[in-house]
């Protein structure tokens, strides 16, 4: 069911000083896919209510330099994506092709997760639908990393042959990257072993955290496979341990997503007598960790793809906004999605001047969105890149402290560059 999320603004014409007089050429809709019921409605709401805070805030969307007398009336309308409780990627498709066969509609935010966007993508792209994620980290919906592990998903997601997805947030592949970063610059670890699960996922983080570790300076102890194991067997990373401590490693890097076994292995590192950090990507964020590994899992770091906002000067804005319209703080989506919908509205002001002043075509918003270039947004200044990546690689990291207190405390954002 389509859900209203912002109320028309007034139809009547309006001046502003040292402008001429503002004509209001019609309404357009800016859609929205997200979870609003069920379980995953604590992320799909705070979404929802960044983007009504967004266009309340951006008022009539008028041209940007050329056409600033003729507007445009923007409201945004949200489909739920929810079916049995639990975002579905059939329902997403659906929602999306009805929007998209609502002339009204000149582009989508979300989705917020994964699955969603390989429903999704296909459809919207078919309709020469700009969509703006603020949360999905899968590299394989842009890109076609050398080792092949993505299988040429992106290229299968576009059959137009254009690009028409965007997505505010980095990729899972730059945690690698950032865990890196974290290790030698903030932590100033020198010799890191590295255990991999081996699937895409493992190896890519494997590879980009080994990468980066070099080139900071550091030392990848042992890396002929980089700690490859078999995610089938059960865990048992005794004999790695071992490995690690005779040849003084002082951090080891967890490249993998089972929960279990990273926490096997931190618990194997405190009981073989090397309590160096351990460093993962968000898998580690889980409570299910911090239960497994018990108090072994304090001395653990993980990265979070996106900031933490409450740490970004150029967000406080927001946050105190967001705050003072639904009287709760802004999470990291919210936050993503507020600086999504502005780029949009954005990109749909230029669109204006593109059309001579008349309504824009959904092709020329779509353009106007990909030469989005040095967005000056409340998480940072972002470009996008030819496959519709954010330049701003931003995440953040966290330190398990106490395993009982069910998550990490936050450590730092991290840009990578």
């Amino acid at each position: 069911m389509l859900i209203l999320i912002a109320a028309w603004m007034a139809l009547s014409s309006c001046a502003v000083p040292g402008t001429a007089s503002q004509q209001i050429m019609a309404r357009v809709t800016l859609g929205a896919d997200l979870p609003l019921s069920g379980d995953d409605a604590q992320d799909g709401i705070p979404v929802k209510q960044a983007i009504d805070l967004a266009i309340k805030q951006a008022g009539l969307v008028c041209g940007a330099k050329s056409h600033q007398d003729a507007c445009l009336q923007l409201k945004a309308m949200a489909a739920d994506d929810v079916t049995r409780g639990i975002h579905d990627p059939v329902t997403g498709a659906n929602n999306v092709q009805r929007l998209a066969g609502d002339a009204r509609v000149i582009a989508l935010i979300g989705p917020l997760y994964d699955s969603l966007a390989k429903s999704e993508l296909p459809v919207a792209n078919a309709a020469i639908l700009a969509i703006v994620s603020p949360a999905v980290t899968d590299e394989c919906l842009t890109q076609e990393p050398a080792d092949g592990h993505c299988h040429g998903l992106a290229a299968r997601l576009r059959p137009r042959k254009l690009n028409s997805f965007f997505r505010v947030v980095t990729t899972e592949l730059v945690e690698g990257t950032a865990g890196a970063d974290l290790a030698f610059g903030r932590l100033g670890k020198g010799r890191a072993f590295v255990v991999n699960d081996q699937t895409g996922f493992g190896q890519g983080l494997a590879r980009t955290f080994a990468e980066r570790f070099v080139h900071d300076g550091g030392t990848i102890i042992d890396p002929s496979d980089l700690g490859a194991f078999d995610p089938n067997q059960p865990p048992d990373f005794g004999a790695r341990v071992e490995r690690a401590r005779e040849l003084g490693a002082d951090v080891l890097y967890f490249a993998g997503s089972e929960v279990g076994a990273a926490a096997a292995l931190r618990r194997a590192m405190i009981a073989r007598g090397l309590p160096v950090p351990l460093i993962g990507a968000h898998p580690l964020a889980s409570s299910q960790y911090a239960r497994l590994a018990g108090d072994a899992a304090i001395g653990s770091y993980y990265t979070l793809v996106g900031p933490n906002p409450a740490a970004i000067r150029q967000a406080a804005g927001f946050m105190r906004d967001y705050r003072a319209a639904y009287r709760q703080p802004a999470g990291r989506i919210s936050l993503a999605a507020f600086d999504a919908t502005t780029i949009v509205i954005r990109a749909l002001s230029r669109a204006i001047d593109d059309a001579g002043g008349k309504t824009p075509t959904r092709e020329q918003v779509l353009t106007e969105i990909s030469r989005t270039s040095n967005d000056a947004g409340a998480m940072g200044t972002m470009s996008f890149d030819a496959q519709g990546d954010t330049t701003l690689k931003l995440l953040a990291a966290y330190q398990w402290v106490a395993a009982a207190e069910g998550t990490g405390r936050f450590l730092a954002d991290l840009v990578v560059r």
